[in-house]
């Protein structure tokens, strides 16, 4: 059951607060500047009215999960923390002499119970914007988009190691009862590869199943269905872990990571965060682009211009940025001179592989006053011929011949024509005009300075990172780690505002 929140506490002891907890203190600050009230607004639905006892208040178990995320408290230390401290029991509307706590598994369960059912990332950032807004600190339209990584709190083992582990334990569980059956299990080599692994796992679950003495046994069961899980998560996942939503993912080729993605998007000039994405950790920045813009619009940011780094310059985002600009009815926003509006501008580097091909540095030249190319020896390609974009992808090209006789006797030919070919080619791969335009467009000034800002996102992620908790997940689930990360983000935002405001 719950009831309205009761604001008015008096206490003979209040003004210890005004002596000890000083005005511009940061939890007295959030407390007077930052209204909760949509807390109890949003969770009223959750709880009954008028059956069970009286609930704990929704806005001062909100209050206690922000306290977890700024100070990095568990749910015991932060209510133990109450107990003491001034401006922690000014924070949450208690009397300094209030010594009746919650117990800390009431965190647990208002997070469980109260929280999943809401759209807490979107409602969380979107009520931070709006405070912003109120405030007067969003004046551009530019948002600066990037993805950081948490890793999981399970860990990630090697299936072939976990399989091998699974049949060993199997075979000791029933060695004293059917040894017959546990001495029947295909040997596993050394050197075995996953897939033969998976095969022999696959085969002693059968024998195991159709064994009745051993399917008596709850051990062996048990035993059973935890290497089936395994099988499972091998065939589906390529990993094990406990954690069911995580995934391998790769910050670089030589670093990868176990766990998820948080894609963010922030206002360029306050530095808040005005959108987030959680997936898991093997998706791909670029994909959520679009999704990006569309939550930081919902947000009320009119969103102009996207700056990011080179992942996102793919062809599709390039198209998308190019569209014409609609609102929430589908009809086509006009610029100030009555012309469409065009989705956004995206400040993002086309990559080398884009824009220059994949080869290297090869000396072969395009000689603009013969119209052709020209080998490092000088010689020109006696005809060209043109190559369409193909159903496998290949995209278009041009195919220039040089004349195989002059490759044959050149002081040159090392590693440039094979003894023996009877054809000497050179292809050059034509840009799309979308290509064409972007690349003209990063020589600009307007590009280079938006580019400049691009800094700004990776400060972000690492003070997400080491002052928010959002390096690790402190639960299993990709559920579980959108809430984690809704709370960093509203607890960062906030902060940031009052940090904004006070100068």
């Amino acid at each position: 059951m719950i009831q309205p929140q009761q604001t008015l506490k008096l206490s003979p002891y209040s003004q210890l607060y005004d002596l000890l907890v000083k005005k511009d203190n940061e939890l007295r600050r959030i407390h007077d500047e930052i209204d909760l009230s949509f807390v109890y607004t949003e969770l009223v639905k959750n709880y009954s009215e008028d059956n069970g006892r009286t609930a704990v208040d929704p806005i001062c178990m909100f209050r206690y999960l922000l306290l977890k995320v700024i100070f990095d408290l568990s749910d015991v230390a932060v209510v133990e923390r109450s107990r003491t401290d001034l401006s922690f029991k000014y924070f949450l509307d208690m009397n300094p002499e209030e010594t009746n706590l919650i117990d800390p598994s009431s965190l647990s369960k208002f997070r469980k119970l109260r929280l999943k059912s809401l759209d807490l990332l979107n409602l969380l950032i979107g009520r931070t914007i709006m405070i912003a807004r109120e405030k007067k600190l969003i004046r551009r339209s530019t948002i600066i988009i990037d993805a950081t990584h948490s890793t999981a709190r399970a860990l990630s083992y090697d299936p072939r190691e976990y399989l091998k582990l699974r049949i060993s334990r199997l075979r000791h569980c029933l060695e004293p009862v059917r040894k017959d059956l546990a001495a029947s299990f295909p040997v596993i080599d050394k050197d075995a590869s996953l897939d033969d692994i998976l095969e022999v796992s696959k085969r002693i679950m059968e024998l195991v199943r159709k064994d009745e003495v051993a399917m008596d046994m709850p051990a062996a069961k048990n035993l059973v269905e935890l290497m089936e899980e395994a099988i499972d998560d091998t065939m589906s996942r390529g990993c094990v872990s406990r954690d069911k939503d995580a995934r391998l993912g790769h910050k670089s080729a030589s670093k990868p990571f176990f766990g998820t993605k948080e894609h963010l998007a922030i206002e360029a000039d306050t530095g808040l965060v005005c959108a987030a994405v959680v997936t898991s950790g093997e998706k791909t920045d670029d994909k959520y682009v679009e999704e990006l813009v569309e939550q930081s619009r919902k947000n009320s940011i009119d969103v102009d211009g996207v700056v990011a780094d080179k992942a996102y310059s793919t062809t599709a985002n390039l198209e998308l940025a190019d569209q014409d600009r609609t609102d929430d009815e589908g009809n086509p926003v006009l610029d100030e001179d009555g012309s469409r509006k065009k989705n956004f501008t995206l400040y993002s580097r086309i990559t080398k592989n884009v824009s220059q091909g994949v080869r290297k540095d090869t000396g072969f030249y395009y000689n603009k006053d013969a119209g052709t190319m020209t080998c490092p020896a000088g010689h020109l390609a006696t005809s060209r011929c043109y190559h369409p974009k193909t159903k496998s992808g290949r995209k278009p090209a041009y195919e220039y011949r040089f004349d195989v006789e002059k490759c044959k006797v050149c002081p040159l030919r090392e590693g440039c024509y094979k003894p023996g070919n009877k054809t000497k080619t050179y292809q050059v791969m034509i840009l799309p005009d979308l290509h064409k335009d972007h690349i003209a467009f990063e020589k600009t000034a307007e590009f280079r300075d938006k580019m400049r800002e691009r800094y700004k996102i990776e400060a972000k992620n690492a003070d997400l990172k080491q002052n928010y908790g959002l390096g690790q997940a402190t639960s299993y689930g990709l559920e579980n780690m959108t809430m984690q990360t809704a709370l960093s983000i509203f607890a960062c935002n906030i902060r940031r505002i009052l940090r904004l405001t006070s100068k």
